[in-house]
This record gives structure tokens, sequence and C-alpha cells, in this order.
């Protein structure tokens, strides 16, 4: 049981179904392969991007401030869409993953969830450099999972953003603690660096 808490994305059962194939042909390759699970496949409703990992055994960190502050970073970033590009095998931690194409709003959210959880106090365990949604967790340190790229990811379409949740795990499901809509009209622009001259 993790007691895992954060704030992240999950996809509705219209796009959970569009997510099936690729995780059917992912489960088949795992098991083609005689590859061993460090858990059961993740199932459609444990699938989310995680924005910014708060940490393990943390409910008691869910503070009204915590949720004071992940309501202003919603009111920071538009509603938005992504694409999923490819899976990956990411060795370090074990896990394959789904990764979006290149999307600077996901990524703003994933930065705006990250100082929202700091100005309340709390340093995050894992910040999300790279968004991403886990698919499922093999043994740590295995050689490239070439095979992954031969799975097609181009039919599941577009994924809506338009809102976050505060997520906690009390062991095989998600509860969420707290939802926010994205408000903002559109991104704000990066700061332009001044000439030295």
């Amino acid at each position: 049981m993790s007691q895992a808490l954060f704030p992240g994305w999950r996809p509705n059962k219209e796009e959970a179904a569009r997510l099936a194939p690729p995780a059917t042909a992912l489960q088949d390759g795992i098991r083609e392969r005689g590859l061993k699970l460090r858990s059961s496949f993740r199932t459609p409703d444990q699938w989310h991007v995680t924005l910014c990992f708060i940490g393990k055994d943390a409910p008691h960190l869910a503070t009204p401030s915590l949720r004071e502050q992940l309501a202003r970073a919603a009111a920071q970033i538009p509603p938005h869409a992504f694409r999923i590009e490819r899976l990956a095998y990411w060795s370090g931690s074990g896990v394959i993953v789904a990764l979006p194409s290149q999307c600077h709003a996901l990524q703003a959210l994933c930065d705006a969830t990250r100082d929202a959880i700091r100005r309340s106090g709390i340093i995050p365990a894992l910040v999300t450099t790279q968004p991403h949604l886990t698919l499922a967790y093999l043994e740590k340190h295995l050689e490239p999972q070439g095979w992954l790229d031969d799975i097609d990811c181009t039919s599941t379409g577009t994924f809506l953003v338009d809102r976050f949740e505060l997520l906690f795990n009390p062991g095989g499901h998600y509860d969420a603690l707290g939802s926010w809509a994205l408000t903002r009209a559109e991104l704000p622009r990066p700061p332009e660096q001044g000439s030295l001259s």
C-alpha cells in the first residue's frame, strides 16, 4: 500500500478506451518475451499522468494550504490537448510509459503544480520533467526494450487536459481529494531576455 499523494490528470472513459489497443499490444509483448512484472498491469481506472509527486505515506500533506495553492496553479494554465507519441521503458525505475508528444502547456502544468506544492511548504519527492502515463512495472535495469517502438500509438487521438486532481492511493485505486478546472485563456509568454548592449 503506497499511500502516494500527487496532483495528476486522468483520462475519461472514452480516452481510456482509445488507449486500450496499445496497452493490449504491450501486455501481449511482455508475455511473448517472458518478461516479469513487478506488479499487475495498470488497469484503465489507474491510468494517470503524475504532474508532480508529493510523496508516499503522505495523506497528512493534503492540507487546505496545498489545495489553495493548487487552485491558484489551475488558474495559470489553459485547457490543452496532447497526443501519445510512443511507449518507452525507463530502466532506472523499470516502468513502461506512454509518452506524450512535446506539449508546452502540459509541461507548464507540471511546473505550476510543482511551484504550488513548494509554496504550500512541501518539498516534492519527485519533480516531473517529462510528463508520462505509466502502463506497467517491469524489473529495473533491463536492456533497452526496442520492441516497444513497434507498438502503434497514432490511433489514440488527442487527450484533453481541462482539469487536474489531487490524487491519493490508499492501495489499488486512486481517490480524488480535490479537483480544479484549468481556466486561463492562454499560456503566458516566457520572459524575454534583455540585451546587454
